[in-house]
């Protein structure tokens, strides 16, 4: 999306728009999810009961803004062997043809 064209659940609200026995399956609307030191995994804010500093939270926003400015990706974000496809092929965009991606919103903080 376009800064916050999009709400952060937008995805799941369409769903809403459809009746339930239009889908063979039926989606999985799901909070945040973010990894939790304390927890030592994947949680969510339904499971997990510790504090913001011990989440590492990412919109994809601000994953295409970190692999576009060459920074590392969390380790707890991705598995290396992903991490390091995405970070080659952020690596061959020339400067003049990468675009300039501004956090503001969810995705800045």
């Amino acid at each position: 999306g376009v800064d916050d064209y999009y709400g952060p659940f937008d995805a799941h609200n369409i769903f809403d728009e459809i009746a339930d026995d239009a889908l063979v399956t039926q989606p999985l609307k799901i909070d945040w999810t973010f990894w939790c030191h304390e927890c030592g995994g994947m949680s969510s804010m339904k499971t997990c009961p510790h504090e913001a500093k011990d989440r590492v939270l990412l919109s994809g926003t601000k994953v295409r803004k970190m692999l576009s400015d060459g920074e590392d990706l969390p380790e707890e974000f991705s598995r290396p062997e992903v991490a390091k496809v995405l970070q080659a092929y952020y690596a061959t965009i020339k400067a003049e043809d990468k675009v300039e991606i501004k956090l503001s919103g969810h995705s800045a903080k």
